[in-house]
């Protein structure tokens, strides 16, 4: 009870070394646990020479607002985010008169030709929370040096995933205290606890869920992943990427859009939308193949994670 649906944009990479999972976070753990964390400490500071220098931020304008969130580029052409960005007043389809600008640290930012949400979406909680993607073209493309991710990453429950996003960050013991940013790109790490179905029948997973866990819970089952690791996404989240990896290749396997909770605390809830089922929509939208994951994306997100131990994040709506 009292809990209540934000959208998030955020994502998350982990990457193992020897037998120390390390990475960033975007929700920061209590300041007065051990290890101490904070905001700052979940900072990607590399630019374009980050793993995930693909994620980028959003500024999106619409009717007179203005609002940030959070997306990846998949192609020199072609940005996967959450429909909702696209979508102020929750009616399923890009709000006349949208201009987003797409941020990609350490390379520019790039102006968005045109948008596309997934057939189904309906606006955010209109009634659904599902279907919640959305693609931007850009007719001139992105540079070269983006490390483009898959899109063929499979999620089950128990598996730790990445969150990365330029929202809202924080204390877990008290919430927010950072506003979104179009420049401060943060990561983090949790672990999926549960999914829900397709709400029109079709049988799959459709949304996961995972929770954000107090330091206190560190080392019992299904507790915290360490202070500094366990992470939420925040407001201005919504869109990131949820990244997997089997040792060797990470890929995106969904797509950042919601929390339930109290603001960004311990005991809150982030999710979003599993990536599998769209797999063709996004192919037949973009023309593209779905690309197989580029070998730098691994060899630079290593180097990346060598500089702090993953935390979970938060994310919530629009960066408001």
């Amino acid at each position: 009870m009292g809990r209540s649906n934000h959208l998030l944009f955020a994502a998350v990479v982990v990457v193992t070394v020897g037998t120390t999972q390390q990475g960033l976070g975007i929700m920061a753990g209590d300041e007065t646990a051990l290890p101490a964390d904070s905001p700052a400490i979940r900072l990607d500071t590399l630019g374009s020479g980050s793993p995930v220098n693909a994620v980028g931020s959003l500024a999106i304008s619409s009717g007179g607002f203005s609002y940030k969130g959070s997306a990846t580029a998949i192609s020199p052409n072609w940005v996967l985010t959450a429909g909702h960005n696209f979508d102020l007043n929750d009616n399923g389809s890009p709000d006349g008169g949208l201009s987003i600008n797409f941020n990609l640290p350490g390379f520019g930012t790039y102006v968005a030709s045109s948008f596309y949400t997934c057939p189904g979406f309906t606006g955010f909680g209109n009634p659904s929370i599902q279907r919640d993607i959305g693609l931007l073209y850009f007719a001139t493309p992105l540079p070269t040096g983006v490390l483009y991710p898959s899109l063929q990453g499979h999620l089950q429950v128990g598996n730790q995933v990445t969150l990365v996003g330029f929202g809202r960050s924080g204390y877990g013991n008290y919430g927010y205290t950072t506003d979104a940013s179009l420049t401060d790109r943060r990561a983090g790490a949790n672990v999926v606890d549960s999914f829900a179905l397709d709400d029109q029948g079709g049988g799959f997973n459709a949304l996961f869920r995972y929770d954000f866990d107090a330091p206190d819970t560190f080392g019992l089952a299904g507790g915290s992943l360490g202070n500094n690791v366990e992470s939420l996404i925040g407001p201005g989240d919504s869109g990131g990427p949820l990244l997997v990896g089997d040792g060797t290749i990470f890929s995106i396997a969904g797509v950042s859009t919601f929390i339930e909770g109290y603001g960004g605390r311990f005991g809150d809830i982030g999710g979003g939308i599993v990536l599998a089922p769209y797999l063709d929509w996004i192919g037949d939208t973009t023309g593209l193949a779905i690309p197989e994951p580029f070998a730098g994306w691994l060899l630079v997100l290593g180097l990346l994670l060598l500089r702090c131990l993953p935390g979970r994040s938060v994310l919530a709506k629009n960066g408001r």
